[in-house]
């Protein structure tokens, strides 16, 4: 059923395909709206008002390898606790928005050597008396066969839990990625990014499909975007990254704490994600060249009696 479902929301999808450069410009002003979002208190989404959908089925890919390793490389939030780039792949979103009462976010996500499986769970976001979607009242479409599969394969309750649970946060966090292209597309100067109207199909391809009764190819859509950047977005990526270097190397100048034993602990993001931070020592040792400050006893921790002498 799923599939089916799949396949029919595909061939009506308007299709977004993005260059890598492209997804780590949406991606970095993921971040900059999301430190003006920590300052305020406000979610991410929230900045980028209300977003009309381009039609009423989107389908919007990136290259999640290189989207993770553009992260790790210009020291993004979400790799702090990572050693090396995180992710593979490719990384697709289908947004439905034909039903009356809620928009359907399914993200697939294909690591690289291994087929592409079912999402074990979609969002659901409700809509509101007057047909505005309500991003505050988002909801679980837990699948059941992907829930059978799993326990069928020997899978924990514990693990199908935690799978869920991780696909949830994935799908929640980089889907500012199509809702940002959305907003620039719209924009008068299309936000810094050069779209381009590509053929999907040759006229070759459709004849084999033809031959050969593939109707999902038949009936897909004739032609897809593909998304690049151009050099608004190129400025805007290198001035950010200059400001983060400099800020990072102001921070390096600065010194750090004495190094410490810090115990195991759990650090919580604010898009949801929970990473468990093992025991480690932290900090530097001290300079053996800098005098130690020595703090004297309280006035009430000891009392100095000087007796005359005689």
């Amino acid at each position: 059923m799923f599939r089916e479902y799949a396949l029919d929301a595909l061939q009506q999808a308007k299709v977004y395909l993005l260059d890598h450069l492209a997804a780590t410009y949406a991606d970095t002003l993921h971040e900059a709206v999301a430190e003006r979002a920590t300052k305020t208190g406000q979610p991410a989404m929230a900045f980028l008002g209300e977003v009309r959908l381009p039609s009423k089925v989107a389908w919007v890919e990136f290259d999640y390898r290189e989207l993770g390793a553009a992260r790790f490389e210009r020291g993004s939030s979400v790799t702090a606790h990572d050693d090396n780039p995180i992710g593979s792949g490719l990384r697709g979103y289908l947004i439905d928005d034909r039903n009356d009462d809620d928009l359907r976010i399914t993200m697939f996500s294909r690591p690289e050597g291994s087929k592409i499986m079912d999402p074990i769970c979609a969002l659901l976001v409700n809509r509101m008396a007057d047909g505005r979607l309500d991003y505050e009242n988002v909801y679980e479409d837990l699948s059941r066969s992907m829930v059978d599969f799993r326990v069928r394969i020997g899978d924990s309750r514990e693990k199908i839990d935690a799978l869920r649970t991780l696909h949830r946060i994935d799908t929640g966090y980089d889907l500012f990625i199509p809702y940002a292209l959305f907003a620039m597309l719209v924009s008068p100067d299309l936000g810094g990014i050069i779209p381009t109207e590509t053929t999907t199909f040759t006229a070759k391809d459709a004849k084999t499909a033809r031959k050969f009764g593939k109707s999902w190819i038949l009936g897909a859509q004739k032609s897809h975007l593909t998304i690049r950047i151009g050099p608004q977005a190129a400025a805007h990526m290198q001035e950010r990254q200059a400001r983060h270097e400099f800020e990072r190397q102001a921070q390096e100048g600065r010194s750090g704490p004495v190094r410490h034993w810090v115990s195991e602990h759990e650090r919580r993001y604010r898009n949801g994600k929970v990473v468990l931070v093992k025991g480690h020592h932290r900090g530097h040792d001290p300079d053996p060249g800098l005098p130690t400050r020595v703090m004297g006893p309280k006035s009430d921790a000891a009392e100095f009696i000087f007796t005359s002498k005689d």
